[in-house]
């Protein structure tokens, strides 16, 4: 609850004008996630479970900022599978909790006052993946700091008074997150829908 009160909170943050065609851009979004390859392997489902934070510095068609997120994945298992090189037999609960610490940089093109603008992007930066299954009375866990990149593509669509100032905006993004420790790169593709405040 405090973590969504803080959300708020910086979302209502005012914007501060530094210029014809500067500004900056407060965003929070809901952030969904499809698994894929070995992040597959361990959590199959699509997860609708996550938020993001994100600040962005403009500079006339670009933007440079930082982005924190934070995504859960989980999926309920039975039969022998195998985890941290062990074979574990029983009904497993298996749970993926990623918390990214982003530097992004995009740019914007099309649309004039009033108009959507589609924006190519890339973050890098660091995540913390803490992945966990539960049997019975046994629980294993393995948490990493992994470094990654996240190329994106999104768009926003002002809803008042032009580009200037609250919008609607989406994206995806497919995350990489390179091998750390015993845990192998983790993937998945997220789904980010928002509303953002930029003056």
């Amino acid at each position: 609850m405090r973590v969504w009160i803080a959300a708020a909170a910086t979302l209502l943050v005012p914007a501060v004008v530094a210029g014809q065609g500067r500004g900056k851009w407060f965003g929070m979004n809901w952030s969904m996630a499809a698994p894929i390859e070995h992040t597959k392997d361990f959590t199959n489902d699509y997860s609708f479970r996550g938020m993001g934070l994100e600040w962005r510095q403009f500079s006339g068609n670009k933007s440079f900022g930082f982005n924190a997120g934070w995504n859960v994945l989980n999926e309920e298992k039975s039969g022998t599978q195998t985890f941290q090189q062990a074979a574990i037999n029983g009904d497993q609960f298996r749970y993926n909790n990623t918390v990214s610490l982003l530097l992004s940089a995009h740019v914007y093109g099309g649309g004039g006052s009033g108009k959507a603008r589609p924006y190519l992007g890339l973050k890098a930066g660091t995540y913390f993946i803490s992945r966990r299954v539960d049997v019975g009375l046994w629980q294993i866990t393995d948490e990493n700091w992994h470094w990654g990149v996240a190329p994106e593509f999104g768009f926003s669509v002002p809803m008042r008074g032009g580009f200037q100032s609250e919008a609607f905006y989406a994206q995806v993004r497919y995350n990489y997150a390179f091998s750390a420790g015993d845990a192998p790169y983790q993937s998945w593709f997220g789904i980010d829908v928002g509303f953002a405040v930029r003056k």
